[in-house]
Protein backbone atom coordinates (compact mmCIF):
# COMPACT_ATOMS: atom_id res chain seq x y z
CA UNK A 1 0.00 0.00 0.00
CA UNK A 2 1.41 3.70 -1.08
CA UNK A 3 3.75 2.06 -2.63
CA UNK A 4 4.87 3.27 -6.67
CA UNK A 5 3.33 3.00 -8.56
CA UNK A 6 0.08 3.54 -6.92
CA UNK A 7 -3.31 1.41 -7.69
CA UNK A 8 -6.84 1.68 -7.50
CA UNK A 9 -6.40 0.60 -3.66
CA UNK A 10 -4.88 4.10 -3.06
CA UNK A 11 -7.48 5.66 -5.63
CA UNK A 12 -10.04 3.89 -3.02
CA UNK A 13 -8.12 5.43 -0.08
CA UNK A 14 -7.93 8.79 -1.55
CA UNK A 15 -12.33 8.74 -2.51
CA UNK A 16 -12.63 7.69 0.85
CA UNK A 17 -10.78 9.98 2.58
CA UNK A 18 -12.74 12.94 0.72
CA UNK A 19 -15.75 10.68 1.90
CA UNK A 20 -14.87 11.09 5.41
CA UNK A 21 -13.67 14.73 5.57
CA UNK A 22 -16.89 15.09 3.91
CA UNK A 23 -18.42 13.80 6.90
CA UNK A 24 -16.84 15.92 8.97
CA UNK A 25 -17.47 18.96 7.40
CA UNK A 26 -21.24 18.16 7.33
CA UNK A 27 -21.53 17.26 11.16
CA UNK A 28 -19.66 20.43 11.95
CA UNK A 29 -20.59 22.93 9.59
CA UNK A 30 -23.96 21.26 8.17
CA UNK A 31 -24.27 21.09 4.26
CA UNK A 32 -22.62 23.06 1.49
CA UNK A 33 -24.58 26.77 1.51
CA UNK A 34 -25.27 27.25 -2.59
CA UNK A 35 -26.70 30.42 -2.15
CA UNK A 36 -23.27 31.82 -1.07
CA UNK A 37 -22.13 31.67 -4.24
CA UNK A 38 -23.82 34.54 -6.32
CA UNK A 39 -21.72 36.70 -8.18
CA UNK A 40 -18.54 37.64 -7.98
CA UNK A 41 -17.57 34.83 -5.17
CA UNK A 42 -18.49 32.03 -8.33
CA UNK A 43 -16.06 34.06 -10.37
CA UNK A 44 -13.33 34.33 -7.81
CA UNK A 45 -14.08 30.82 -6.94
CA UNK A 46 -13.46 29.74 -10.24
CA UNK A 47 -10.67 31.43 -10.85
CA UNK A 48 -8.78 29.90 -7.56
CA UNK A 49 -9.77 26.35 -8.76
CA UNK A 50 -8.34 26.65 -11.94
CA UNK A 51 -4.87 28.07 -10.39
CA UNK A 52 -5.20 25.06 -7.91
CA UNK A 53 -5.60 23.09 -10.70
CA UNK A 54 -3.11 24.54 -12.85
CA UNK A 55 -0.75 24.18 -9.64
CA UNK A 56 -1.08 20.32 -9.14
CA UNK A 57 -0.24 19.93 -13.00
CA UNK A 58 3.16 21.96 -12.70
CA UNK A 59 4.03 20.18 -9.23
CA UNK A 60 3.11 16.91 -10.52
CA UNK A 61 6.66 15.34 -11.45
CA UNK A 62 7.47 16.55 -8.13
CA UNK A 63 5.37 15.04 -6.21
CA UNK A 64 4.10 11.62 -7.05
CA UNK A 65 0.85 11.35 -5.39
CA UNK A 66 -0.19 14.38 -7.40
CA UNK A 67 0.61 12.49 -10.55
CA UNK A 68 -1.12 9.76 -9.81
CA UNK A 69 -4.57 12.06 -9.47
CA UNK A 70 -4.27 12.11 -13.58
CA UNK A 71 -4.60 8.36 -13.93
CA UNK A 72 -7.13 6.33 -14.89
CA UNK A 73 -6.76 3.98 -11.58
CA UNK A 74 -7.62 7.44 -9.46
CA UNK A 75 -10.58 8.20 -11.89
CA UNK A 76 -11.71 4.40 -12.05
CA UNK A 77 -12.54 4.65 -7.71
CA UNK A 78 -13.85 8.31 -7.85
CA UNK A 79 -16.56 7.46 -10.42
CA UNK A 80 -17.06 4.20 -8.28
CA UNK A 81 -17.93 6.33 -5.31
CA UNK A 82 -19.78 8.67 -7.67
CA UNK A 83 -22.37 5.87 -8.74
CA UNK A 84 -22.77 4.88 -4.90
CA UNK A 85 -23.74 8.37 -4.06
CA UNK A 86 -26.02 9.37 -6.80
CA UNK A 87 -27.86 5.90 -6.62
CA UNK A 88 -28.28 6.82 -3.15
CA UNK A 89 -29.96 9.81 -4.42
CA UNK A 90 -31.71 8.03 -7.17
CA UNK A 91 -33.05 5.93 -4.75
CA UNK A 92 -33.93 8.70 -1.42
CA UNK A 93 -37.06 11.45 -2.33
CA UNK A 94 -34.75 14.48 -2.55
CA UNK A 95 -35.90 18.08 -0.79
CA UNK A 96 -34.47 21.26 -0.96
CA UNK A 97 -34.96 21.48 3.03
CA UNK A 98 -34.02 17.65 3.09
CA UNK A 99 -30.84 16.61 5.45
CA UNK A 100 -27.97 14.08 4.67
CA UNK A 101 -29.15 11.87 2.19
CA UNK A 102 -32.70 13.35 1.37
CA UNK A 103 -30.32 16.55 0.17
CA UNK A 104 -27.26 14.89 -1.52
CA UNK A 105 -26.30 17.77 -3.78
CA UNK A 106 -25.86 19.97 -1.14
CA UNK A 107 -24.20 17.02 0.97
CA UNK A 108 -20.25 17.42 1.81
CA UNK A 109 -19.39 13.78 0.23
CA UNK A 110 -21.23 13.74 -2.48
CA UNK A 111 -19.81 17.86 -3.39
CA UNK A 112 -16.26 16.72 -2.50
CA UNK A 113 -16.23 13.48 -4.90
CA UNK A 114 -17.18 15.32 -7.77
CA UNK A 115 -15.17 18.14 -7.15
CA UNK A 116 -12.66 15.54 -6.99
CA UNK A 117 -13.65 13.87 -10.49
CA UNK A 118 -13.38 17.48 -11.65
CA UNK A 119 -9.51 18.32 -10.42
CA UNK A 120 -9.07 14.85 -12.29
CA UNK A 121 -10.52 15.83 -15.52
CA UNK A 122 -8.13 19.06 -15.19
CA UNK A 123 -5.42 17.54 -15.14
CA UNK A 124 -6.65 14.80 -18.41
CA UNK A 125 -7.05 17.81 -19.93
CA UNK A 126 -3.87 19.67 -19.27
CA UNK A 127 -1.77 16.38 -19.93
CA UNK A 128 -3.62 15.86 -22.86
CA UNK A 129 -3.29 19.37 -24.19
CA UNK A 130 0.54 19.30 -23.65
CA UNK A 131 1.32 15.80 -25.25
CA UNK A 132 -0.65 17.33 -28.66
CA UNK A 133 1.63 20.49 -28.54
CA UNK A 134 4.73 18.65 -28.18
CA UNK A 135 4.22 15.52 -30.22
CA UNK A 136 6.32 14.61 -33.65
CA UNK A 137 4.05 13.01 -35.47
CA UNK A 138 1.65 15.70 -37.40
CA UNK A 139 -0.63 12.93 -39.26
CA UNK A 140 -4.20 13.73 -38.76
CA UNK A 141 -4.90 10.35 -36.76
CA UNK A 142 -2.28 11.41 -34.66
CA UNK A 143 -4.34 14.37 -33.67
CA UNK A 144 -7.62 12.94 -33.90
CA UNK A 145 -7.20 10.48 -30.69
CA UNK A 146 -5.94 13.00 -28.29
CA UNK A 147 -8.67 15.72 -29.57
CA UNK A 148 -10.79 13.41 -29.08
CA UNK A 149 -10.13 12.57 -25.68
CA UNK A 150 -9.83 16.84 -24.65
CA UNK A 151 -13.15 17.73 -26.15
CA UNK A 152 -14.62 14.98 -23.77
CA UNK A 153 -12.69 15.65 -20.42
CA UNK A 154 -12.62 19.59 -21.08
CA UNK A 155 -16.41 19.59 -21.92
CA UNK A 156 -17.43 17.94 -18.99
CA UNK A 157 -15.27 19.80 -17.05
CA UNK A 158 -16.95 22.93 -18.43
CA UNK A 159 -20.29 21.97 -18.27
CA UNK A 160 -19.55 20.44 -14.21
CA UNK A 161 -17.82 23.35 -12.95
CA UNK A 162 -20.09 26.30 -14.70
CA UNK A 163 -23.41 24.67 -13.89
CA UNK A 164 -22.88 24.27 -10.65
CA UNK A 165 -21.19 27.36 -9.73
CA UNK A 166 -23.64 29.64 -11.90
CA UNK A 167 -26.77 27.74 -10.58
CA UNK A 168 -26.67 30.22 -7.75
CA UNK A 169 -27.30 33.39 -10.54
CA UNK A 170 -29.51 31.47 -12.12
CA UNK A 171 -32.92 33.07 -11.75
CA UNK A 172 -36.76 30.98 -11.89
CA UNK A 173 -39.78 32.68 -11.45
CA UNK A 174 -43.09 31.93 -11.88
CA UNK A 175 -45.36 34.42 -13.00
CA UNK A 176 -49.57 33.83 -13.15
CA UNK A 177 -51.34 35.71 -15.33
CA UNK A 178 -54.84 36.50 -16.02
CA UNK A 179 -56.58 37.40 -19.50
CA UNK A 180 -56.73 40.88 -19.99
CA UNK A 181 -54.73 42.39 -17.20
CA UNK A 182 -50.98 43.17 -17.25
CA UNK A 183 -48.35 41.36 -14.53
CA UNK A 184 -45.12 41.94 -13.18
CA UNK A 185 -45.22 40.22 -10.28
CA UNK A 186 -43.49 37.03 -10.11
CA UNK A 187 -42.98 34.18 -7.48
CA UNK A 188 -38.81 32.95 -6.59
CA UNK A 189 -38.82 29.75 -5.25
CA UNK A 190 -38.85 30.64 -1.21
CA UNK A 191 -42.44 32.07 -2.80
CA UNK A 192 -41.43 35.68 -2.47
CA UNK A 193 -42.49 38.04 -4.99
CA UNK A 194 -40.28 39.55 -7.48
CA UNK A 195 -41.41 42.81 -9.61
CA UNK A 196 -40.20 42.25 -12.94
CA UNK A 197 -38.51 44.84 -15.69
CA UNK A 198 -41.56 43.89 -18.05
CA UNK A 199 -44.59 43.35 -17.49
CA UNK A 200 -46.80 40.63 -19.26
CA UNK A 201 -50.24 40.71 -20.23
CA UNK A 202 -52.31 37.04 -20.91
CA UNK A 203 -54.40 38.26 -24.34
CA UNK A 204 -55.80 34.03 -24.88
CA UNK A 205 -55.34 30.91 -24.05
CA UNK A 206 -55.23 27.96 -26.43
CA UNK A 207 -55.52 24.61 -25.98
CA UNK A 208 -56.06 22.02 -28.14
CA UNK A 209 -56.76 18.35 -27.71
CA UNK A 210 -57.05 14.73 -28.50
CA UNK A 211 -60.40 12.35 -28.58
CA UNK A 212 -59.59 11.63 -25.42
CA UNK A 213 -59.15 14.93 -24.01
CA UNK A 214 -55.66 14.67 -23.08
CA UNK A 215 -54.17 17.95 -24.28
CA UNK A 216 -52.56 17.64 -27.64
CA UNK A 217 -51.39 21.34 -27.48
CA UNK A 218 -51.72 24.80 -24.94
CA UNK A 219 -50.33 27.85 -25.41
CA UNK A 220 -50.55 31.83 -24.25
CA UNK A 221 -50.85 34.39 -26.53
CA UNK A 222 -49.38 37.36 -24.89
CA UNK A 223 -48.24 41.10 -24.41
CA UNK A 224 -44.81 42.02 -23.59
CA UNK A 225 -44.38 45.51 -22.27
CA UNK A 226 -40.28 46.51 -21.59
CA UNK A 227 -38.64 49.20 -19.98
CA UNK A 228 -37.27 50.51 -23.50
CA UNK A 229 -40.98 51.28 -24.46
CA UNK A 230 -41.17 48.24 -26.49
CA UNK A 231 -44.83 45.94 -27.44
CA UNK A 232 -43.89 42.74 -27.88
CA UNK A 233 -46.99 40.48 -29.36
CA UNK A 234 -46.18 36.75 -29.25
CA UNK A 235 -47.38 33.53 -28.35
CA UNK A 236 -45.56 31.21 -25.96
CA UNK A 237 -45.59 27.51 -25.77
CA UNK A 238 -44.55 24.24 -24.71
CA UNK A 239 -40.96 23.34 -25.91
CA UNK A 240 -40.87 27.27 -27.39
CA UNK A 241 -39.99 30.08 -25.00
CA UNK A 242 -39.47 33.49 -25.78
CA UNK A 243 -36.06 35.05 -25.43
CA UNK A 244 -37.20 38.92 -24.13
CA UNK A 245 -34.08 41.29 -22.72
CA UNK A 246 -32.50 38.38 -21.01
CA UNK A 247 -35.42 36.31 -19.93
CA UNK A 248 -36.84 33.24 -21.46
CA UNK A 249 -40.33 32.89 -21.15
CA UNK A 250 -41.76 29.32 -20.88
CA UNK A 251 -45.36 28.15 -20.87
CA UNK A 252 -45.85 26.27 -17.71
CA UNK A 253 -49.32 25.69 -16.71
CA UNK A 254 -53.09 26.62 -16.66
CA UNK A 255 -56.01 26.38 -15.06
CA UNK A 256 -56.58 22.38 -14.88
CA UNK A 257 -59.67 22.44 -13.64
CA UNK A 258 -61.35 25.09 -16.80
CA UNK A 259 -58.95 23.00 -19.36
CA UNK A 260 -59.56 24.81 -22.68
CA UNK A 261 -61.80 27.44 -21.29
CA UNK A 262 -58.56 28.33 -18.78
CA UNK A 263 -58.87 32.46 -18.05
CA UNK A 264 -55.18 31.60 -16.27
CA UNK A 265 -51.94 31.03 -17.74
CA UNK A 266 -48.89 30.01 -15.73
CA UNK A 267 -45.45 31.47 -17.49
CA UNK A 268 -41.97 30.41 -15.76
CA UNK A 269 -39.21 33.25 -16.58
CA UNK A 270 -35.48 32.14 -16.11
CA UNK A 271 -32.32 34.07 -16.63
CA UNK A 272 -29.38 31.78 -16.73
CA UNK A 273 -26.09 34.15 -17.07
CA UNK A 274 -23.86 30.77 -16.89
CA UNK A 275 -25.91 29.32 -19.74
CA UNK A 276 -23.19 30.18 -22.77
CA UNK A 277 -19.95 28.86 -20.91
CA UNK A 278 -22.48 25.13 -20.25
CA UNK A 279 -23.43 25.10 -23.83
CA UNK A 280 -19.69 25.51 -24.81
CA UNK A 281 -19.05 22.50 -22.31
CA UNK A 282 -22.17 20.83 -23.81
CA UNK A 283 -21.49 21.12 -27.49
CA UNK A 284 -17.64 20.29 -27.02
CA UNK A 285 -18.60 16.87 -25.31
CA UNK A 286 -21.05 15.78 -28.56
CA UNK A 287 -18.19 17.02 -30.73
CA UNK A 288 -15.98 14.56 -28.86
CA UNK A 289 -18.80 11.40 -28.13
CA UNK A 290 -19.08 11.83 -31.99
CA UNK A 291 -15.34 11.29 -32.80
CA UNK A 292 -15.46 8.92 -30.11
CA UNK A 293 -17.53 6.75 -31.87
CA UNK A 294 -15.90 7.26 -34.95
CA UNK A 295 -13.06 5.95 -34.19
CA UNK A 296 -14.17 3.18 -32.27
CA UNK A 297 -15.95 1.68 -35.31
CA UNK A 298 -13.40 -1.14 -36.63
CA UNK A 299 -13.57 0.10 -39.89
CA UNK A 300 -11.26 -2.33 -42.08
CA UNK A 301 -10.48 -4.19 -39.25
CA UNK A 302 -14.04 -4.99 -38.79
CA UNK A 303 -14.50 -6.34 -42.23
CA UNK A 304 -11.06 -8.07 -41.98
CA UNK A 305 -12.93 -10.11 -38.88
CA UNK A 306 -15.76 -10.71 -40.78
CA UNK A 307 -14.33 -12.98 -43.31
CA UNK A 308 -12.02 -14.10 -40.89
CA UNK A 309 -14.71 -15.37 -37.93
CA UNK A 310 -18.01 -15.42 -39.88
CA UNK A 311 -20.09 -17.46 -37.54
CA UNK A 312 -18.75 -14.99 -34.65
CA UNK A 313 -20.31 -12.11 -37.05
CA UNK A 314 -23.05 -13.22 -37.61
CA UNK A 315 -23.96 -14.76 -33.83
CA UNK A 316 -23.02 -11.11 -32.92
CA UNK A 317 -24.89 -8.92 -35.36
CA UNK A 318 -28.26 -12.12 -34.86
CA UNK A 319 -27.87 -10.72 -30.73
CA UNK A 320 -27.57 -6.84 -31.73
CA UNK A 321 -30.97 -6.84 -34.48
CA UNK A 322 -32.74 -9.28 -31.47
CA UNK A 323 -31.83 -6.58 -29.20
CA UNK A 324 -33.05 -3.65 -31.19
CA UNK A 325 -36.31 -5.29 -32.00
CA UNK A 326 -36.34 -5.77 -28.14
CA UNK A 327 -35.77 -2.21 -27.61
CA UNK A 328 -38.28 -1.16 -30.28
CA UNK A 329 -40.90 -2.97 -27.99
CA UNK A 330 -40.42 -2.24 -24.81
CA UNK A 331 -40.28 1.57 -25.41
CA UNK A 332 -43.91 1.86 -25.90
CA UNK A 333 -43.97 5.76 -26.27
CA UNK A 334 -42.67 5.30 -29.88
CA UNK A 335 -45.38 4.07 -30.92
CA UNK A 336 -47.70 6.52 -29.41
CA UNK A 337 -50.43 9.00 -31.24
CA UNK A 338 -50.92 11.23 -28.26
CA UNK A 339 -48.08 12.46 -27.41
CA UNK A 340 -48.24 15.01 -24.60
CA UNK A 341 -47.33 18.68 -25.25
CA UNK A 342 -43.40 18.40 -23.92
CA UNK A 343 -42.56 15.21 -26.39
CA UNK A 344 -43.50 17.37 -29.39
CA UNK A 345 -39.85 18.52 -29.84
CA UNK A 346 -37.59 18.20 -32.67
CA UNK A 347 -35.28 17.17 -30.32
CA UNK A 348 -37.85 13.93 -29.56
CA UNK A 349 -36.58 11.88 -32.34
CA UNK A 350 -32.58 12.14 -32.00
CA UNK A 351 -32.79 11.89 -28.40
CA UNK A 352 -34.87 8.87 -28.71
CA UNK A 353 -32.97 7.23 -31.42
CA UNK A 354 -29.40 7.66 -29.64
CA UNK A 355 -30.61 5.98 -27.25
CA UNK A 356 -32.64 3.53 -28.46
CA UNK A 357 -29.20 2.57 -30.31
CA UNK A 358 -27.22 2.34 -27.33
CA UNK A 359 -29.55 0.37 -25.21
CA UNK A 360 -29.70 -2.09 -28.57
CA UNK A 361 -25.62 -2.17 -28.61
CA UNK A 362 -25.37 -2.22 -24.17
CA UNK A 363 -27.84 -5.04 -24.81
CA UNK A 364 -25.96 -6.70 -26.91
CA UNK A 365 -22.74 -6.64 -25.02
CA UNK A 366 -24.30 -7.59 -21.59
CA UNK A 367 -25.80 -10.96 -23.37
CA UNK A 368 -22.17 -11.67 -24.50
CA UNK A 369 -20.39 -10.96 -21.57
CA UNK A 370 -23.04 -13.38 -19.76
CA UNK A 371 -22.08 -15.82 -22.29
CA UNK A 372 -18.37 -15.61 -21.64
CA UNK A 373 -18.46 -15.37 -18.12
CA UNK A 374 -20.50 -18.55 -18.26
CA UNK A 375 -18.76 -20.48 -20.55
CA UNK A 376 -15.02 -19.04 -19.40
CA UNK A 377 -13.94 -17.60 -22.46
CA UNK A 378 -11.76 -14.45 -23.34
CA UNK A 379 -13.32 -11.65 -26.05
CA UNK A 380 -13.07 -7.80 -26.24
CA UNK A 381 -16.51 -5.88 -26.37
CA UNK A 382 -14.77 -2.70 -26.37
CA UNK A 383 -15.82 -1.77 -29.68
CA UNK A 384 -19.75 -2.32 -28.95
CA UNK A 385 -19.37 -0.36 -25.84
CA UNK A 386 -17.58 2.28 -26.77
CA UNK A 387 -19.56 3.00 -29.81
CA UNK A 388 -22.92 2.27 -27.36
CA UNK A 389 -21.10 4.85 -24.82
CA UNK A 390 -21.06 7.64 -26.86
CA UNK A 391 -24.64 7.17 -28.49
CA UNK A 392 -25.73 7.12 -24.33
CA UNK A 393 -23.75 10.87 -24.03
CA UNK A 394 -25.22 12.05 -27.43
CA UNK A 395 -28.71 10.74 -26.53
CA UNK A 396 -27.93 12.38 -22.92
CA UNK A 397 -26.94 16.10 -24.34
CA UNK A 398 -29.54 16.13 -26.56
CA UNK A 399 -31.69 15.55 -23.45
CA UNK A 400 -30.02 18.41 -21.42
CA UNK A 401 -30.64 20.43 -24.94
CA UNK A 402 -34.66 20.05 -25.29
CA UNK A 403 -35.10 20.10 -21.33
CA UNK A 404 -33.80 23.56 -21.46
CA UNK A 405 -36.20 24.39 -24.13
CA UNK A 406 -39.32 22.42 -22.54
CA UNK A 407 -38.81 22.87 -19.09
CA UNK A 408 -35.86 25.87 -18.71
CA UNK A 409 -33.19 23.88 -17.25
CA UNK A 410 -30.75 21.57 -18.88
CA UNK A 411 -30.11 19.43 -16.10
CA UNK A 412 -32.23 19.24 -12.40
CA UNK A 413 -31.02 15.51 -11.33
CA UNK A 414 -34.79 15.02 -12.20
CA UNK A 415 -34.86 11.13 -11.00
CA UNK A 416 -34.41 10.35 -14.63
CA UNK A 417 -31.36 12.37 -14.81
CA UNK A 418 -30.05 11.03 -11.96
CA UNK A 419 -30.05 7.51 -13.25
CA UNK A 420 -28.85 8.60 -16.61
CA UNK A 421 -25.90 10.03 -14.82
CA UNK A 422 -25.58 6.50 -13.02
CA UNK A 423 -25.57 4.62 -16.10
CA UNK A 424 -22.94 6.95 -17.66
CA UNK A 425 -20.45 7.05 -14.89
CA UNK A 426 -21.10 3.24 -14.49
CA UNK A 427 -20.14 2.94 -18.17
CA UNK A 428 -17.18 5.41 -17.99
CA UNK A 429 -16.05 3.41 -15.76
CA UNK A 430 -15.81 0.01 -17.89
CA UNK A 431 -13.91 2.62 -20.58
CA UNK A 432 -11.39 3.54 -18.01
CA UNK A 433 -10.60 0.23 -16.34
CA UNK A 434 -9.78 -1.20 -20.05
CA UNK A 435 -7.37 1.28 -20.42
CA UNK A 436 -5.28 0.15 -17.57
CA UNK A 437 -2.85 -3.26 -19.04
CA UNK A 438 -3.28 -5.33 -15.89
CA UNK A 439 -7.21 -5.03 -16.31
CA UNK A 440 -8.83 -8.30 -15.18
CA UNK A 441 -11.37 -9.49 -18.32
CA UNK A 442 -13.20 -10.94 -16.06
CA UNK A 443 -13.45 -8.04 -13.67
CA UNK A 444 -14.30 -6.16 -16.68
CA UNK A 445 -17.44 -8.38 -17.99
CA UNK A 446 -19.07 -8.12 -14.46
CA UNK A 447 -18.64 -3.99 -14.27
CA UNK A 448 -20.40 -4.42 -17.86
CA UNK A 449 -23.24 -6.37 -16.72
CA UNK A 450 -23.55 -4.34 -13.34
CA UNK A 451 -23.52 -1.32 -15.79
CA UNK A 452 -26.45 -3.24 -17.94
CA UNK A 453 -28.98 -3.21 -14.67
CA UNK A 454 -28.13 -0.34 -13.74
CA UNK A 455 -29.71 0.99 -16.96
CA UNK A 456 -32.36 -0.77 -16.60
CA UNK A 457 -33.53 1.77 -13.62
CA UNK A 458 -32.93 4.10 -16.19
CA UNK A 459 -34.63 2.91 -18.84
CA UNK A 460 -37.77 1.72 -17.20
CA UNK A 461 -37.35 1.21 -13.30
CA UNK A 462 -37.98 4.60 -12.53
CA UNK A 463 -41.20 4.48 -13.03
CA UNK A 464 -41.85 2.20 -10.30
CA UNK A 465 -39.74 4.65 -7.47
CA UNK A 466 -41.52 6.25 -4.70
CA UNK A 467 -38.91 8.78 -4.97
CA UNK A 468 -39.86 9.65 -8.62
CA UNK A 469 -43.39 9.55 -8.35
CA UNK A 470 -44.91 12.97 -8.05
CA UNK A 471 -41.40 14.45 -8.32
CA UNK A 472 -40.11 13.25 -12.06
CA UNK A 473 -41.30 15.47 -15.11
CA UNK A 474 -40.22 12.14 -17.11
CA UNK A 475 -43.01 9.89 -15.27
CA UNK A 476 -45.70 11.03 -17.78
CA UNK A 477 -48.07 7.82 -16.71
Amino acid sequence: MWTKPYGMKEGFLIGGGLIVAGLMLELSGGPVAWDAFHWPVNGIVLACFLAFIAIIFLLRKKVYGLHFIGTSKAAIPALIYAVVLTVIMGLTRQTVDGMWLNNILSFWPFVLIYVYITVILGQVVLSKVRRLVTQQNHSLTSYLSPLTSILNHLGLFLALTTATLGNADMQRLKMITLKGEPEWRTLNQEQQIVEMPIAIELKEFVMETYDDGKPKRFASEIQILTKSGNNIQTTVEVNKPVDVDGWKIYQYGYDTQMGAMSQTSILELVSDPWLPLVYTGIYMMLAGAICFMLLAIPWAGGWRQVRKHPKHALAIAVVIVAAFFCVHHFMPILHSDTLVPALQSPWFKPHIIAYMLAYTLMASAAVIALYLLIRSKQGSLDNIVYIGVALITIGMLFGALWAKEAWGHYWSWDPKETWAAITWFAYLAYVHYRQIPTHQPKLALWVLLISFVLLQMCWWGINYLPSAQGSSVHVYG
